[in-house]
């Protein structure tokens, strides 16, 4: 029986098809440097132009030296960008280092190249290559301090007594940006249940099987 697919679910990229179809002639150590370019781009150590000048250094090597055979190395690179991305988004925990290579092996590609894709997923640097993905991932700003008070408005200009207490609210975050807000308490209540809500969403998305792959 065999299993269910791991890296693509969906639909297979139409990239990742075309390099695995060309995977058959291309050379190991090809493989492996676009291998390394990919991963060099993916953590950030590596420039758009740097990695077009590698390829172009790989398209010498290989004698790629007419439009299509330089048009079928770029969308090698691709595929391998690809198909590499979606492979370090394995649960390493979860998922079996077995069942990576079987799903890749399912996609087509040879063994070879489907025990390189496993030794960077489960290889001893993993960690490390995590910390740099997410190190150069784009981020939105992060709550570093809150503060809060409850104040109560005794009267306005239009009302001699009122005597609602509100929230006063103070929101820094690690951008060096601070937010100053009032909530009249029943819009607390609410907002405190809504955030309530997201977090057990949030919660329940984190253990459903499909972010366990």
């Amino acid at each position: 029986m065999q299993q269910e697919p791991i890296l693509f679910p969906g639909r297979v990229p139409t990239e990742v098809k075309t390099m695995i179809k060309s995977s058959k002639s291309m050379e190991k150590s090809v493989f492996r440097k676009m291998i390394k370019l990919a991963l060099g781009y993916l953590q950030g150590s590596l420039t758009s132009d740097e990695c077009e000048t590698a390829v172009q250094n790989i398209c010498q090597a290989s004698k790629a030296d007419t439009e299509e055979t330089v048009l079928n190395v770029c969308i090698q690179y691709a595929g391998i960008l690809t198909l590499l991305r979606s492979a370090l988004r394995v649960n390493t925990v979860t998922t079996r280092q077995e069942n990576l290579s079987a799903d890749l092996s399912n996609l087509g590609l040879p063994e070879d190249f489907a025990s390189d894709i496993c030794k960077v997923v489960f290889g001893p640097a993993r960690p490390d290559i995590d910390r740099q993905l997410r190190s150069t991932a784009p981020s939105l700003p992060v709550l570093t301090n809150m503060n809060w008070r409850v104040e109560v408005t005794i009267s306005t200009s239009w009302l001699s007594r009122v005597l609602e207490p509100v929230v006063m609210l103070r929101l820094e975050l690690n951008n060096g940006s601070s937010y100053t807000f009032q909530v009249p308490v029943a819009k607390f209540h609410h907002l405190r249940y809504a955030v309530a809500n997201l977090l057990h969403q949030m919660e329940d998305l984190r253990t459903s099987s499909i972010c366990k792959k």
